[in-house]
């Protein structure tokens, strides 16, 4: 990686270990457990070896599992792997950066990174990594932030914000501004969160170091400049792209 690139891993890392992403506990589990199956069903996934390229809170990784695969999980942050381990027991779980997996080529049968690559300097970079170690015939299905979003905007309009205000004001904040928040975020989630959770949210909704908004055709032409196709897409609504590639000319 670039000076620059190694920068901005290392801010995001310290985000990140310091405002780590919410947990959802069981709802998100079975939440994923639904988006996945369409693109992972049960009878691919029984017995694979799946690797899940920045585990985060570890709930997805725990749904693979239940499902029967073979869970390889890594993730940049100490935070994150230490939850993984805590929710998946069953799971190799190691500290690494998406962009340099410690892995050799055709290492696992299928891939999955939802909501990593936006984060990291070079998606494109990330996708090949994950292309590198997921056998010619797996899938790699990954979840990125889509253009023209209210997400989209918002994160654009919040730019001033984010470079005169340190995260860490989100520290002083007073708890009456939580309850509001909570009851904001309850009403589009169904779940009620608390104060560091909220905090951990909106920590990366509005001052996440990196945030790269892609279309569905710029994910066509990083495919095929992979020699990957999309094999299959679902728009998740004013948010983010699903999508599964594979290697061109692949079975299986």
């Amino acid at each position: 990686m670039t000076h620059l690139e190694t920068r901005m891993s290392a801010r995001t890392q310290a985000h990140y270990e310091r405002f780590p992403f919410v947990q959802g506990g069981e709802r998100r589990v079975r939440h994923w457990v639904r988006r996945l199956r369409p693109f992972l069903p049960d009878a691919v996934l029984h017995g694979s070896t799946v690797l899940d390229a920045g585990c985060g809170s570890g709930e997805v990784s725990r749904g693979l599992f239940d499902r029967g695969a073979q869970v390889v999980a890594f993730d940049l942050t100490s935070t994150a792997t230490g939850r993984t381990c805590l929710l998946n027991p069953g799971a190799l779980v190691c500290q690494a950066d998406v962009l340099h997996l410690p892995l050799p080529d055709g290492a696992v049968d299928h891939s999955v990174s939802v909501g990593v690559l936006h984060h990291t300097p070079d998606c494109l970079a990330g996708l090949r990594e994950l292309a590198r170690v997921t056998r010619p015939g797996g899938s790699i299905v990954v979840m990125l932030y889509a253009r023209w979003t209210p997400y989209h905007a918002v994160y654009a309009a919040t730019g001033p914000l984010r470079r005169r205000v340190e995260v860490t004001v989100l520290d002083r904040v007073p708890r009456w501004c939580w309850h509001v928040v909570r009851f904001i975020v309850a009403a589009q989630v169904g779940q009620r969160l608390g104060d560091e959770q909220l905090k951990g949210l909106v920590a990366d909704q509005v001052w996440t170091p990196r945030a790269t908004f892609c279309s569905a055709r710029t994910i066509a032409l990083w495919a095929a400049a992979l020699g990957l196709v999309v094999h299959r897409r679902k728009p998740l609504f004013l948010h983010a792209n699903l999508v599964e590639l594979r290697h061109a000319g692949a079975t299986g």
